[in-house]
């Protein structure tokens, strides 16, 4: 007789969402190396991510995620340095892309977290900080996708530095706490690059890599999420 239990449905459940929901963002890639910007307290714990994990990460190995079931979200900051291509970019456009990450988390998240205001028991704090993000150069960026010289160019120098001609990309630091204690859960430092070919109608999005990326990440949240609930670790 096979005995089928809650942690086995749970399991085989983690293991679809993040075969079949990863799988369908599409539109950027991992880039190879990313510069921490001072807005995590402590690098140290953080080692570097496996494939299909974010480039730095850290998991409480103490930690039981199954009792957490709401979440406490703090207000997404930009912590970008100056001169970088983000601080360049208009207070409307910086904005808007910081709602448009949290609008994508809590949609992602929803259905399985409650979102509250309060600590409190069963409670994670997310700290969240973009900290770069470039713009595609639009028209360079449309030109080198679709003439074959131009992309030659572009796929030459992707070869050298991970991404194409024109491409924006985007990075990302993130801490789950217990909401109680301040204990340190889990962190990952990220980058994703634009692909030049998304299959998506977003060739004249300056920011689409930026969008794309927070796409990606939001998704890949709630994968490991579900898989840590069900006692499956990186």
């Amino acid at each position: 007789m096979i005995t089928i239990t809650r942690q086995t449905i749970l399991k085989a459940g983690a293991a679809v969402l993040a075969t079949g929901l990863l799988a369908g963002c599409q539109g950027t890639h991992r880039a190879r190396s990313v510069d921490t910007s001072g807005f995590l307290q402590n690098y140290q714990q953080l080692q570097e991510g496996k494939e299909g994990q974010t480039l730095l990460v850290y998991i409480n190995p103490r930690t039981n995620f199954a009792q957490y079931n709401a979440i406490q979200m703090d207000p997404i900051k930009i912590y970008a340095a100056q001169g970088s291509a983000f601080m360049d970019a208009s207070p409307e456009t910086r904005q808007s892309l910081v709602n448009y990450l949290d609008a994508d988390i809590r949609n992602e998240l929803a259905n399985n977290f409650s979102f509250v205001n309060q600590p409190g028991p069963g409670v994670m704090r997310f700290r969240i900080a973009i900290t770069d993000a470039q713009g595609s150069m639009v028209a360079l960026d449309t030109v080198s996708s679709v003439v074959p010289i131009g992309l030659a160019v572009s796929v030459l120098k992707s070869g050298l530095t991970g991404a194409g001609t024109g491409v924006g990309s985007c990075s990302i630091e993130f801490e789950a706490l217990d909401s109680v204690t301040g204990e340190r859960l889990a962190a990952a430092v990220s980058k994703r690059v634009g692909d030049k070919f998304t299959g998506k109608f977003d060739k004249f999005d300056q920011w689409s890599a930026a969008k794309n990326s927070f796409d990606y990440w939001s998704v890949l949240l709630k994968t490991r999420l579900m898989e840590l609930q069900a006692g499956i670790r990186p």
